[in-house]
Parts: structure tokens; C-alpha cells; sequence
């Protein structure tokens, strides 16, 4: 598994989550992590599985096509979205963080 990266304002937070079950032969099956890009304290994008949200309006517009562009091109399904869509896309709190970062 990835871990997370902070740069600036930058942050990349990899949340691990735990292996579902396939229901054909019950044997356990790992899932990918979440990985969710903050720009300052808003998400920019949300990778869940093969899938990558992108913030409709994001705060750093050329980071956010650069991450859509570099998902499609390593095959992940692509969707812009409202941020209110991407803090849903996540079911906890942001972690906090240490003042000053």
C-alpha cells in the first residue's frame, strides 16, 4: 500500500480498507485503498477503486487535469463532480492535522 504525501498545500492521504468477501467462492479478496488529494483543506480528487473523482471546480484547476488526464491514461474511469460529492465519496472525518501544516 501507498502512503500519504504532504508538499505545500498538497496533501495525499491513503486510507486503507479492509478485504471484501467474493461471493461466488467466499474467499477473502483485497480492496484497493482510498486515496483522497487535498488541496489546503479541501479534497481535489478521490481515487476508489478504478475509479477517479475530480472536482468540478477545483481550487488548483491545471493539478486537477493533470491528475484527470493521467487517469484516463492509466485507464481509470473519470467523473467531475461537485466537492460536496467528493466528501461523500468518503464516509470519515478528514484526519487532523498538526497546526502549522
Amino acid at each position: 500500500m501507498g502512503s500519504d504525501f504532504v508538499q505545500g498545500e498538497v496533501e495525499v492521504e491513503v486510507r486503507g480498507s479492509p478485504p471484501s468477501t467474493d461471493p461466488r467462492s467466499d474467499r477473502p479478496m483485497p480492496v484497493p485503498p482510498l486515496v483522497i488529494l487535498w488541496a489546503g483543506k479541501r479534497p481535489l480528487a478521490v481515487r476508489l477503486r478504478s475509479a477517479v473523482a475530480v472536482s468540478r471546480f477545483a481550487t488548483v484547476p491545471g493539478l486537477a487535469s493533470l491528475i484527470e488526464g493521467e487517469a484516463r491514461a492509466f485507464g481509470f474511469a473519470v467523473e467531475r463532480m461537485a466537492e460536496a460529492g467528493l466528501w461523500l465519496l468518503f464516509a470519515q472525518p478528514p484526519r487532523p492535522r498538526a497546526v502549522g501544516s
